[in-house]
């Protein structure tokens, strides 16, 4: 077998901004999304920072991680995944580049997944113990299924602080067997004579994990309405990142009383 490394540098994750930070301790990226083919060997570099005034003691643990939504076949993080090193010092401001080898298993399929834990602690005084992880998503190229479904959708007039809103929520179930961060979502409100009333964004950077759902709520200022029958629909965009974009869509209603009030049907 002839072994390749492909460097995944931050760049993939937009930039060094994208960090996960505690007191002292700051890594990035926070998160790596790639995609690889089984038996392939891959690197990722970490950025760790001491943001204090004092030096500190950092620790390398990677971790497999959400054991519910995948199946690892006994495979432990250290079986696939190599730091370049495990324990290091900082000094106040210092930032040291961390070398993580991806060696993906030849029988791997689906996705693989992983917390890479930085902990620390203080030289000077052995203080408090903080514990920060990148999260590493591997997707085992050609094995993928991609696919997501609304299963229901929710409409609920509230008030919050005197003022009124309706929210609306879509259920994202995952039924493949990698992770899915929709790219884009909309709601589209229409009234009983088929006019489009209303058109909302949903905030989707939330990912669904394989076997696991995630609801997406979006909050509505309706105009007065009139009394009657509305139709709601949602569109939400996946798979984008993986080449293979696809869309889950839904549909819903409510009625609205003679006082205007939202009723869900």
């Amino acid at each position: 077998m002839i072994k390749y490394a492909l460097v995944v540098t931050i760049i993939l994750v937009s930039s060094f901004s994208c960090v996960a930070e505690s007191q002292a301790l700051v890594i990035g990226p926070s998160r790596f999304e790639v995609r690889l083919p089984a038996g392939e060997v891959a690197s990722a570099d970490y950025y760790v920072q001491n943001d204090d005034e004092a030096a500190i003691h950092v620790t390398v643990e990677p971790e497999n991680w959400f054991a519910g939504n995948y199946d690892y076949k006994g495979l432990t993080a250290k079986d696939w995944i190599k730091c370049d090193v495990y324990e290091f010092d900082l000094k106040p401001r210092e930032i040291k580049k961390v070398v993580v080898t991806i060696m993906v298993p030849k029988k791997a399929s689906g996705e693989l997944a992983a917390q890479i834990f930085f902990s620390s602690n203080s030289l000077e005084s052995g203080g408090m113990r903080m514990r920060l992880g990148g999260i590493l998503y591997v997707a085992i190229k050609d094995t993928e299924k991609i696919n997501a479904e609304i299963r229901n959708m929710g409409i609920a007039e509230i008030t919050s602080g005197g003022k009124r809103q309706v929210k609306i929520s879509a259920d994202v179930v995952n039924t493949g067997n990698i992770h899915v961060r929709p790219a884009s979502g909309q709601v589209f409100i229409e009234n009983n004579k088929g006019e489009r009333i209303s058109q909302l964004n949903v905030l989707t950077e939330q990912p669904v994990l394989p076997k696991d759902h995630f609801t997406y709520n979006t909050m509505w200022d309706p105009p007065v309405l009139e009394k009657g029958i509305y139709r709601v629909s949602a569109s939400i965009k996946y798979g984008k990142m993986y080449g293979r974009e696809k869309t889950a869509k839904s549909e819903s209603s409510f009625e609205v009383d003679d006082s205007g009030k939202v009723i869900a049907k």
